[in-house]
């Protein structure tokens, strides 16, 4: 798991700017929290990418909330990204969720571009969700049967 844990952070830090990037702390604590599943793809003997995703208790039911998806630059516009979003859908239709949400920065067009053609729908926009000035826009994604 450490080795695991120190290559997801170093990836992490490869893919964000702060403050858009966890600490080491952080991401144990996202990995290794009771309602956490997280996904690791490998090739060639080094993470490709990695997603974080967890079951939550949201109004009406249960939802998951995506913690972090990250792919190497090397392996992007192939798919994984995609691949790996779609696994952590289907962990929580499988834990019985009925959606997946997930904050996006407000100005990362890459991003908004690849939630929105995978189904997901902007619910609004939290002002200072990364810290003072930089918002965030939440994304809701129904996961149907």
């Amino acid at each position: 798991m450490e080795r695991d844990l120190d290559a997801i952070v170093e990836l992490d830090a490869v893919c964000f700017e702060p403050p858009f990037r966890f600490s080491r702390a952080a991401m144990r604590r996202f990995v290794e929290a009771e309602n956490s599943w997280t996904l690791i793809a490998e090739m060639a003997g080094a993470i490709a990418g990695f997603c974080v995703v967890h079951l939550e208790d949201v109004e009406g039911g249960t939802a998951g909330y995506l913690v972090t998806i990250d792919v190497d630059e090397r392996f992007r516009r192939e798919g994984l990204g995609r691949r790996l979003l779609a696994r952590g859908e289907e962990w929580v239709r499988a834990s019985g969720g009925e959606a997946m949400y997930l904050h996006v920065y407000a100005k990362n067009e890459a991003a908004i571009d690849f939630y929105e053609r995978g189904g997901y729908r902007s619910a609004g926009e939290q002002r200072g969700f990364y810290g003072p000035g930089v918002d965030a826009v939440l994304y809701w994604k129904a996961l149907g049967e």
